[in-house]
């Protein structure tokens, strides 16, 4: 009889130090990965306007992540102080980034005509296509133009044009010479809110989303992304071309329509 007891008290005790252990954890081995996202139907597209010399100092982010950019130039601006050089636009272009038209001296074209509206976007054309570029895009300065302007655009011999809102654009796009882009990019603008413009796109059924950007500095300007959150977009756009994210520059884009 006091052997059958002890052998009931040892089974208690073993019991209950069985209820008090931790409970199990599974191990990070058996937790199943994240499922990676796979776009359709969904593009982008940098673009970066007016030939700041800042802009230069994205070149390696571009190379970097297998990417390509359309900078759209002030032809009248190129060489001078803030601005880039011929050298380094034709750097840029020689990477396989455009150069688009952005007007000869960065007017309002709802504010010009007749023959200064003409020289506006002609005679930068004609600079740009003398430094040895292909030219066939372009970007109202400030996004403003009317039905005068942009028939002076498609004279001129530019294939697109693209504005600063208004977008996603959709695939193909229903007016070639009325882009319609993203929000500007500003100083304040987050990587997390550059992305959901992106992934919230595809959400939807896809599109284009046609990224427009001015200054690459830290405090410098209000139209300005910092270095190292393009580094950091650059970087993640690189990624999702692996999942079906398709990142052209806007000529080419246009050219397979």
């Amino acid at each position: 009889m006091k052997c059958f007891s002890k052998r009931i008290l040892a089974l208690f005790f073993i019991t209950l130090a069985g209820c008090t252990s931790a409970p199990s954890v599974p191990s990070p081995a058996a937790t199943e990965p994240a499922t990676a996202r796979v776009f359709k139907n969904t593009q982008v597209s940098l673009t970066f306007d007016d030939g700041d010399a800042d802009n230069y100092s994205i070149r390696a982010d571009l190379a970097d992540n297998d990417l390509h950019a359309t900078f759209y130039v002030v032809s009248g601006f190129t060489n001078s102080n803030g601005y880039m050089t011929h050298d380094q636009l034709r750097d840029l272009y020689n990477d396989g980034n455009e150069i688009g038209g952005h007007t000869l001296s960065h007017q309002k074209l709802t504010t010009v005509r007749g023959a200064e509206l003409e020289r506006e976007i002609c005679q930068d054309r004609s600079n740009l296509v003398a430094y040895g570029f292909d030219v066939t895009s372009f970007a109202y300065p400030f996004g403003h133009y009317d039905n005068q302007a942009r028939q002076v655009v498609v004279n001129c011999g530019y294939t697109n044009a693209r504005g600063v809102s208004d977008g996603p654009e959709q695939i193909p796009p229903q007016d070639a010479h009325g882009l319609r882009a993203m929000p500007y990019i500003v100083s304040d603008t987050r990587l997390p809110k550059m992305m959901r413009y992106i992934t919230e796109m595809d959400d939807g059924g896809g599109g284009w989303a046609i990224f427009v950007f001015h200054h690459v500095c830290d405090g410098c300007d209000p139209y300005a992304i910092k270095p190292e959150v393009f580094s950091k977009f650059a970087k993640w756009l690189g990624e999702q071309q692996s999942n079906g994210l398709i990142v052209k520059t806007v000529g080419e884009v246009m050219n397979e329509k």
